[in-house]
């Protein structure tokens, strides 16, 4: 096990093994992963169960991981097939996986209330969950029916044997997996700085997904190199782990939050229950509110303490020295980084941000006197409402 844990070890340790042995590791684990990919499949496709949805978005981004680090940018074409292939699976299954988070935090929040009326409440807020589930279902089904998903196994068999080894020609050689690997999270964690920087700039809710979604690219990026025998990573992936838990619980409020403003808006039943709708939006509120302050103090501590942080202390012993071995892990960065996260079939373009900027942006500074160095759009957001936040002060107007 000696030389397994050793693979992902940047040569500059003097410990890796020759790049033939880590290819060879690197290609096992491809196969690994692909088999997890195309085992769930079928159960997606035939089943409505929870597990398997999650599962099968978390493989398609490991297994795409192992594809970008055995090819050279640009990638070869069969590359660049399997990759939209699994970005399209994600994308497809996105709202799904959403539904699945809604209704399983309406389930707990109804299991918690008490007023009979609350949970009638509740109650058509998880109708309205489930037949938006069912909807995404359908439609998921239908996009993973690709021809392209189907042959994926195959076209990913043609892909590894195609792949240049070692006794290729001069021009041909493989890159090495270790330097790959070792540029790749040393990319990651540069893009990821940038995305923390960003979103503790004016704390707009944008960039506060972009950055969520830059912590989940570095997790899985330092997970590769978990797997392929780099010590010591368990503390820096806890220390992403633990800030994607708290990103996510935001983001998931901000859904639920608008999932309930749609349910109640029957005109109906807004009209018989207008105080009833007033409490649990304003209960609603109140939760958004404590997680947008919770993201901020996040995002503030992770700035302030992030020099010397676990993270931080892996990526300066496994990368040191990464860039310059490789350029490609760097490109394809770029190539993320021109687009929306949700564009690239990282995830789901985030809920309608406007009604929360007001609330995430930091109260303004009197001392500050350059009017350069304060943020136009955060001006914009202090100075203008949403309709569902003027919905929900109108209705908490109302008597309790």
């Amino acid at each position: 096990m000696a030389s397994t844990r050793s693979i992902a070890t940047p040569r500059r340790s003097g410990l890796a093994p020759g790049p033939d042995e880590a290819r060879a590791a690197l290609e096992k684990l491809f196969r690994d992963r692909l088999h997890k990919f195309t085992a769930l499949l079928p159960k997606v496709l035939a089943e409505d169960g929870v597990e398997a949805v999650h599962d099968l978005r978390v493989w398609s981004r490991r297994l795409q991981q192992v594809v970008t680090t055995l090819s050279s940018a640009p990638y070869p074409a069969e590359a660049r097939t399997i990759i939209r292939a699994l970005r399209r699976a994600r994308r497809a299954l996105g709202g799904w996986r959403d539904c699945d988070v809604m209704i399983e935090l309406l389930e707990r929040k109804e299991r918690r209330v008490r007023d009979p009326e609350e949970k009638k409440a509740c109650a058509m807020i998880r109708d309205l969950a489930q037949s938006k589930r069912d909807h995404e279902i359908r439609r998921a089904r239908r996009r993973l029916s690709s021809r392209k998903l189907f042959t994926l196994a195959h076209r990913a068999h043609k892909y590894l044997r195609d792949l240049p080894h070692g006794d290729g020609a001069a021009g041909q050689r493989p890159p090495d997996a270790a330097a790959v690997i070792a540029a790749s999270a040393a990319a990651g964690y540069r893009d990821w700085r940038a995305a923390l920087a960003r979103a503790c700039d004016g704390f707009d809710p944008l960039a506060i997904h972009a950055f969520r979604i830059a912590t989940k690219r570095l997790r899985y990026r330092i997970e590769l190199a978990r797997d392929l025998g780099a010590r010591d990573a368990a503390h820096a992936l806890d220390f992403l782990r633990s800030m994607q838990d708290v990103l996510g619980a935001w983001h998931d409020q901000i859904a639920l939050l608008q999932l309930t403003a749609q349910a109640l808006a029957d005109s109906q039943f807004l009209l018989s229950h207008a105080r009833l709708v007033a409490t649990v939006l304003r209960k609603a509120d109140s939760e958004r509110s404590a997680q947008n302050a919770r993201v901020r103090r996040l995002l503030a501590e992770t700035a302030a303490h992030v020099e010397g942080s676990a993270l931080d202390h892996w990526i300066a012993v496994y990368c040191a020295g990464a860039p310059a071995r490789h350029g490609a892990p760097a490109r394809e960065s770029q190539t993320h980084e021109s687009e929306p996260p949700w564009e690239s079939g990282e995830s789901d373009p985030p809920p309608d941000s406007s009604a929360h900027a007001r609330e995430l942006a930091p109260p303004p500074a009197p001392e500050q006197t350059d009017p350069a160095a304060v943020p136009v759009a955060a001006e914009t957001r202090e100075s203008a409402g949403s309709p569902e936040d003027d919905f929900v002060k109108a209705l908490n107007l109302l008597p309790r």
